[in-house]
Formats: C-alpha cells, sequence, structure tokens
C-alpha cells in the first residue's frame, strides 16, 4: 500500500485532496485530511511540493514512428540547410549500400521555405536516401530511390498520390499515396527491431508523464501481427495503456489474430484511415484553392463511393472509424459519410480537424463523435498557415475553444514522431496559441484554452475518447492508479513557460515506472 501525499493533488474532479492511497494498481481512498496512524503500516511517498495529476494520456501518437525516430536520424530542430546536410552525409557512411537511409523531421518551414531537393541528395551520396518532410505526408527522395523503384520521369500522378517537378523534371519530392509507396518499399523491420523502437518510445515517454497512448502502427512495417507482439513484447516489464487504432489495410488480419489479445494495457480501437494530407505540402484538402498556390485546394484521397465503402466496412466490422482530416472539405466529405452510414455504437474519431466553419461545427456537435486534436499543430504551423489559407479561413483554425463550447469531447494527442510527444508541450500550445520562441500575443487567440481545459484534453477528456471515464481521467476512489507528478503547479505557473515544466515522477497501474 502507497499514500502520496504533501503537494497539490488535483484530482480533476472538482474534489479537494491532502493524500492519495493506493492498494495494488487501484486508488482506494482520496484523503481530505492526513491521519499517519489511518494508514500506518504503508509506504507513504512524499511528493515534497510537486503537483499531482491523473496520468496523462495522449489521445494520438506512433508509438513505433516515434521509437523509430527518437534512435534514428532526426531532424525536427534543425534551423540550418547545411547541418541537415552533414547528418545526411554522416549516416550515409555506416549505411549499407543495400540499404535505405531514412531521416525524419525535416521542416522548411525552419528553413525560410528552402526544401532541399533530389539533385541535392544525389550530390551527397548514391545510396538510397528518404527524407519525410515533419507532417510525414511528403518526402523527398535521391535518384537512387527512383531507380530502385523503377520510376521514371514520365510517371504519372495516382489517385492520392502526387510526384512533384520542377521545370518538368522530377524535384524528388513526392506526396501522400506516392510516398507511401517508397517508404513501404524501403522498409525491413523485424520483432526485434519493432520491439527495440517500442520499448525506447515507452521509456521516453514515462518520463514525458504519459501513462497511456492511442496509437496508429499497424500498417506501416511489413507485418502488423509483429508490431502487436512488439507491444506485448514490452508492456511486461514497462506498462503503458495502449490504445490500438486499427488501419484500414490491414484491420482483418488484425481481428482474425487477436482472440484474446486484449487486456488491461491493449485495447482495441477505431478502424483508421485518411481522407486528406497535410497543410505543409499543400495536400489537405479545402473548399477553395491554397491562397499561395490557386492551382490546387488539395487531395481527395477517396471518392465519395469509396469513402462510404470504408465505413459500411468499419461498420459491419462492430467499429467504429478514425479518419484523418485536416481540411474543411475533407471534414464535409466524412460527416458525410457518418450521417449516412452512424455508428451502431460508440463513437467515430475525428483526427485533426484542422480547418472548420461554423457549419462544420454545429454538424459535428449532433453527431456521436470525438474530436482528436493536435495542440502543437497550432505552434508549428503558424505563421505559414496564414499564406496557405489566407485571413477568412484562419478563424476557424484549430478552434479548440469553440469545440468545447459546442459541448464536443475532444482528447489532446501529438501525433509525435511529427510533433514533440511531451504533454507539457501541447497544454502550453492550447494555452498560448503559439511556438515558445515566437515573440507574437499568438494565433487566432479566442481560440485559446484555459490551464485546466488544456489539462483536461489530457486526462478527463481522454478517459472520455477511450469509453473508460469509469477507470481512468480523474483521481477518484476505485478507479486506477495511474498519476502524473510534475516539478512544478501549472496552475502556479506563468503561462509563457508550461513548456518547461517537468516531470517529477510517472505512476502506472500502481508502480513508479519513472522518477527524476
Amino acid at each position: 500500500m502507497k499514500v502520496f501525499y504533501n503537494g497539490p493533488i488535483h484530482t480533476m474532479d472538482q474534489h479537494a485532496a491532502k493524500a492519495v492511497v493506493v492498494e495494488g494498481n487501484k486508488i482506494i481512498d482520496v484523503l481530505e485530511t492526513i491521519d499517519h496512524n489511518q494508514y500506518k503500516n504503508a509506504e507513504w511517498i512524499d511528493l515534497k511540493g510537486c503537483a499531482m495529476f491523473p496520468g496523462f494520456v495522449d489521445t494520438h501518437i506512433h508509438l513505433v514512428g516515434t521509437g523509430k525516430a527518437l534512435l534514428g536520424v532526426r531532424l525536427n530542430d534543425d534551423t540550418d540547410i547545411e547541418v541537415i546536410k552533414q547528418k545526411i552525409k554522416q549516416a550515409a557512411i555506416d549505411a549499407p549500400e543495400d540499404g535505405y537511409i531514412v531521416c525524419e523531421g525535416y521542416n522548411d518551414n525552419q528553413l525560410n521555405g528552402y526544401k532541399i531537393s533530389r539533385s541535392e541528395l544525389d550530390e551527397i551520396t548514391h545510396k538510397k536516401v528518404i527524407v519525410k518532410r515533419v507532417c510525414r505526408h511528403a518526402a523527398v527522395v535521391n535518384s537512387s530511390v527512383f531507380e530502385a523503384m523503377n520510376i521514371s520521369e514520365d510517371v504519372e500522378d495516382m489517385p492520392g498520390g502526387h510526384y512533384e517537378r520542377t521545370d518538368g523534371k522530377l524535384n524528388g519530392w513526392v506526396h501522400d499515396l506516392a510516398m507511401e509507396e517508397i517508404v513501404l518499399q524501403s522498409l525491413n523491420e523485424t520483432e526485434t527491431s519493432l520491439t527495440q523502437y517500442v520499448n525506447y518510445g515507452i521509456q521516453k515517454m514515462h518520463e514525458a508523464g504519459l501513462t497511456g497512448v492511442h496509437t496508429e502502427d499497424l500498417a506501416y512495417y511489413n507485418n502488423p501481427l509483429a508490431v502487436l507482439k512488439s507491444y506485448k513484447n514490452v508492456i511486461k516489464d514497462l506498462p503503458m495503456r495502449i490504445n490500438i487504432l486499427r488501419h484500414t489495410d490491414v484491420i482483418e488480419t488484425v481481428i482474425s489474430n487477436t482472440k484474446d489479445y486484449y487486456n488491461d494495457f491493449l485495447y482495441e480501437d477505431a478502424m483508421k484511415f485518411y481522407i486528406d494530407g497535410a497543410l505543409g505540402g499543400r495536400t489537405a484538402l479545402f473548399y477553395e484553392p491554397y491562397n499561395d498556390d490557386p492551382s490546387t485546394s488539395g487531395l481527395q484521397l477517396y471518392t465519395v463511393e469509396e469513402l462510404e465503402a470504408l465505413v459500411k466496412k468499419a461498420r459491419a466490422l462492430d467499429t467504429n472509424v478514425a479518419v484523418h482530416m485536416i481540411g474543411d472539405y475533407g471534414c464535409e466529405l466524412v460527416l458525410n459519410a457518418i450521417e449516412k452510414y452512424p455508428p451502431k455504437k460508440g463513437r467515430d474519431r475525428l483526427i485533426h480537424c484542422s480547418f472548420l466553419n461554423e457549419t462544420l461545427i454545429k454538424r459535428i456537435s449532433k453527431l456521436p463523435v470525438i474530436c482528436d486534436i493536435q495542440p502543437s499543430f497550432v505552434a508549428s504551423d503558424f505563421p505559414f498557415a496564414i499564406d496557405r489559407v489566407g485571413h477568412e479561413r484562419i478563424r476557424f483554425s484549430y478552434p479548440w475553444k469553440t469545440l468545447l463550447e459546442h459541448h464536443i469531447v475532444c482528447g489532446g494527442g501529438s501525433d509525435s514522431p511529427i510533433e514533440d510527444y511531451r504533454p507539457m508541450t501541447g497544454i502550453d500550445a492550447a494555452v498560448n496559441r503559439k511556438a515558445p520562441n515566437d515573440s507574437s500575443d499568438g494565433y487566432n487567440i479566442v481560440e485559446a484554452l484555459t490551464v485546466e481545459e488544456a489539462i483536461r484534453l489530457y486526462t478527463v477528456e481522454a478517459a472520455k475518447v477511450a469509453n473508460r471515464s469509469d477507470s481512468f481521467g480523474t483521481i477518484t476512489k476505485g478507479k486506477m492508479a495511474d498519476f502524473t507528478i510534475l516539478k512544478q503547479d501549472p496552475f502556479q505557473v506563468e503561462r509563457h513557460l508550461l513548456h518547461t515544466i517537468e516531470v517529477a515522477m510517472t505512476v502506472v497501474d500502481g508502480k513508479i515506472v519513472y522518477q527524476s
């Protein structure tokens, strides 16, 4: 038995607490006054003034991808193209001749719009190189990759996929399904390598205070069953609550091989697919053309008929859908399909919902759905988002406050490795609506959340997203003993410093899995 005491304890259920009593993996008491004689045989854990919360949960992440990115060539923080080129050159020295060098996190917005080209990669190395843009909906490759894939200069775009050209020649940039085909060719993962990625990813997430994640990895690493096994291999020693979203391409295989698979740490979740791309590569789907490129309004990855068939497929499999949508028209297409074929039970998941309008928000509020939002997108997409869509469409971009005012359930996610997986980074972005190093007052600040609303995204609301409010989300007697303990109290810290708050301790299933 453990008793946590001597720090602000934020139960998130409006009840005051001076101490929390845990036996095994459950909260057995929440004390408003402390009496050491009441639990004199317990282990009393002194919080030393640190702030205790229900366990933080990330409702949208790529667990395998995060572990792999953290162990690989990572470009997310680089603002100098010469540094990036040097990293690729260094990686090429040790890379096998027949393998691929895969780099994550290239962000042209941090490079004054500079987009490295196929010819520049050719100058660095003859080995096959794939540099993924930070959004993971676009990548640039060198000529060796095109040769390995037999992609010639006269290649045509595919439905949902685009090959970019400069002066009529392939410049190496590939988008969405065109990129996915190339990335799949580069993969050679095994259960051993996947387990390594999951193990490292969970370690780092524990350090960030995460006790649970909703992840979508199954369709990207050769064998979905090997990915599932990697989760199971790791959580025996590193407990983490994992909701598993199942991509439409592999869901039948997963369902037929996961009888008796799920438990208190592994939960089956909705069927995932995409309707559009991303803002950075101008493949998010809008009603109107892009403000800075009137030649396109984005990519529609499925026809209306194909989209409806996917929704009907999920219903036949007795599950909900989880659909990636960034642009306003992409959202409308998905809402049309959900309204036509509503879920038999539970709630569908609208992922990102980055650009909406008043009509779409009202429609969402009337449907059995949740919005799976990523506050850090605001910090990374502005100010370039204004260039992409213009000032009129910006008003209902990342409209988290309006969604909450319409009583729409919203869970907080990172989409790591695209964004930083640390919850305090997302909480900071939800409150301040800008990057920490941005000197502006914030963007579309009318949609900023309070600190409490932002923390609820990762606690109370996250439990609703998982449909497990009976077990998680608040520090309440009878619920699971999952806690995030911070070195400073977010309610007492100046709001622009929220991202600097460090984690003191993470508790999952009653076990201390991280302590600084």
